[in-house]
């Protein structure tokens, strides 16, 4: 019986049989603080080199945390939200910024966030990570006057732009059982997401973009800890492989012709 490591291998190995490169970038949700689980994450970011990008949730940010990362600065910070608090009607699923909020609200409360990280930190790339990877469309087409070149959320895009001058990139690949307990059975499907998505964009059958893997430190036990270092690792030492960092990561399936994106820090 093939494994899942075994059928992501193969499906690399297929990859590289066609002189083509996969992909990758990595975001981690819902830093608030610097905590044992936050140093976890970093030495695992130091060990495999993968470059490691951070979002952040402004309301609850404590300053500690920006301490801690001004000793890291190869660590992109992104935005989280404002205070990953849910107002979504009890129909809906999860949202700080659902389609049933008024506008101004959400956009209020984006720039806020705003405001308040870049007071903290300094640097913060223009990237919006909404929490619980849900934005209604209604904001995409504001969110660039609000100072932000890209949004993340999850699951594949179905096109490069969300709006004009707001670009998307993607996360993929989450292996916390969100519902539930069973870490392995979790990993499983990650495996096999990773597997699905590859097949489908080296068929072309999905736009192509940078696979992201998905962690939250806080929520991890240690079968996400270690899946999340063999990953690294395993993919890491592929020859198709190349992880990339959230600018590089950008570049991946623009039209051709786009304009680069502002994605340096906004100091």
């Amino acid at each position: 019986m093939t494994t899942g490591w075994q059928a992501l291998e193969d499906e690399l190995d297929r990859w590289a049989s066609e002189g083509r490169t996969a992909c990758f970038w990595w975001r981690d949700d819902d830093a608030v603080a610097a905590t044992p689980a936050l140093e976890r994450l970093i030495g695992l970011h130091r060990a495999s080199t993968v470059p490691l990008a951070l979002a952040i949730i402004p309301a609850r940010a404590e300053a500690g945390l920006a301490e801690r990362l001004r000793r890291e600065p190869d660590i992109a910070a992104l935005q989280h939200g404002y205070a990953h608090q849910n107002h979504a009607d009890p129909s809906e699923k999860k949202s700080e910024f659902p389609k049933t909020r008024p506008i101004n609200e959400c956009l209020r409360d984006m720039q806020a966030g705003r405001s308040a990280l870049k007071d903290l930190l300094g640097d913060l790339l223009p990237i919006f990570v909404p929490p619980w990877n849900r934005l209604a469309p209604d904001c995409f087409a504001a969110m660039p006057s609000l100072g932000f070149a890209a949004m993340s959320a999850f699951q594949a895009r179905s096109s490069y732009w969300a709006a004009a001058g707001l670009a998307t990139l993607n996360t993929h690949i989450d292996p916390i059982d969100w519902h539930g307990n069973d870490s392995a059975a979790a990993v499983e499907r990650s495996l096999a997401a990773a597997c699905l998505h590859l097949r489908a964009m080296r068929a072309g059958e999905q736009h192509l973009q940078p696979l992201g893997l998905l962690t939250h430190h806080l929520r991890h036990d240690e079968t996400i800890w270690a899946f999340a270092a063999d990953f690294l690792t395993r993919t890491m030492n592929h020859s198709a492989v190349r992880w990339l960092d959230v600018g590089a990561a950008l570049k991946i399936g623009a039209p051709e012709g786009s304009a680069a994106l502002p994605v340096t820090p906004a100091s």
